[in-house]
């Protein structure tokens, strides 16, 4: 995103600890090191060269298995879920390997615990010396749920009244230690300041948190916070919360409306409509001439296996998808997942952004 007064970039890379692009791994120049940690150290080292602000890196906690109500699709042609390592683990690899680089993960409000977010991510602000961001994510998928000793998925409406209140208490632990609480004096002796360090006594719908944190004060005082929600109550969340968010557009004036409406937002909840950056994606696909790209382009479509596309939709909408024709759009229906998605899926073959 551009700004006219300073006319600076901001440049995130959406990293995934496994495969990514559908049927990527499949072409003959790709890398495939997702278990090695010299892989993504590797990656790291290119993003900082490169004057990257961020390596951001989606999660999924299941293996999807709606499409057809089996985990075939994923497994068999690397798709969406097939493999994921935790990204917090990745990120303190990659922080060991960098100095500027921010250091962004994916954790769920659905499924995690406050304490636990708090924690991870106060430490490795701390191990990569004040780099750290949190993508906050409401789950949608009961795959994901299933996996977490829940039969489903939190309800839609109540999903983000969860969220809510989880980033009310995770601010509540990172601010549990003042910034100068940890004193370290050997001769008083004086390790912690009692008087600094305070409970935060919590009590609420969704959690009950006696805390402190038992990891002082993050560096940045609070990791970065991301978010991606394009729905009515994603967006408001984002305006209250996020220090940036992700959207994709299909075109140049819904793209605009967007960035209109999210700042409003944003000045609704008394904030700086400035201090929310939005960061919209783009899929670049490189070659040293553009008949050279667009050969890349038809060859790694045709890498793509279909029942995988379908598999990752599928996952993405939380709608068994083999059960509607490939040649029409999609009826009106309940969709459990990703609004934005279906909303392009629904659409009639020829109808336009």
């Amino acid at each position: 995103m551009t700004h006219a007064k300073d006319k600076k970039i901001h440049l995130a890379a959406f990293v995934t600890a496994g495969p990514g692009r559908p049927g990527g791994w499949r072409y003959p120049a790709s890398e495939s090191g997702w278990l090695d940690a010299d892989y993504y150290q590797g990656i790291a080292r290119t993003l900082e060269k490169g004057l990257f602000d961020l390596a951001f890196f989606a999660d999924i906690l299941a293996v999807p298995d709606r499409y057809q109500g089996s985990n075939d699709t994923q497994l068999r042609y690397g798709a969406l879920g097939s493999l994921r390592l935790d990204p917090v683990v990745v990120l303190s690899i990659m922080a060991a390997a960098t100095r500027h680089l921010g250091l962004a993960s994916t954790r769920s409000t659905s499924h995690y615990e406050p304490f636990e977010v708090a924690r991870s991510f106060a430490t490795l602000d701390h191990l990569s010396a004040g780099r750290a961001a949190w993508n906050v994510v409401t789950s949608f998928q009961d795959a994901e749920a299933r996996n977490f000793s829940k039969k489903e998925q939190v309800p839609r409406n109540k999903r983000y009244d969860r969220a809510d209140e989880f980033l009310e208490v995770v601010f509540k632990l990172w601010d549990s230690w003042q910034d100068d609480a940890l004193v370290q004096d050997r001769q008083t002796p004086l390790f912690a300041d009692p008087s600094k360090v305070h409970y935060v006594d919590h009590e609420g719908e969704w959690f009950s948190v006696k805390g402190p944190l038992n990891v002082s004060r993050p560096p940045q005082g609070y990791p970065v916070i991301l978010q991606a929600g394009a729905s009515d109550r994603g967006r408001d969340f984002a305006a209250q919360w996020a220090d940036a968010i992700f959207v994709s557009h299909d075109s140049l004036d819904s793209a605009k409306a967007f960035y209109k409406e999210i700042k409003d937002r944003v000045r609704s909840h008394g904030r700086d409509p400035d201090s929310l950056k939005v960061l919209p994606a783009a899929t670049p696909l490189v070659g040293e001439t553009q008949a050279i790209a667009d050969e890349k382009d038809r060859a790694l479509r045709a890498l793509v296996d279909p029942h995988a596309g379908l598999s990752t939709l599928s996952y993405h909408l939380d709608v068994d998808l083999s059960k509607y024709p490939l040649d029409s759009a999609l009826p009106d229906i309940d969709v459990p997942g990703v609004q934005g998605h279906y909303r392009k899926c629904a659409k009639p073959p020829n109808a336009t952004s």
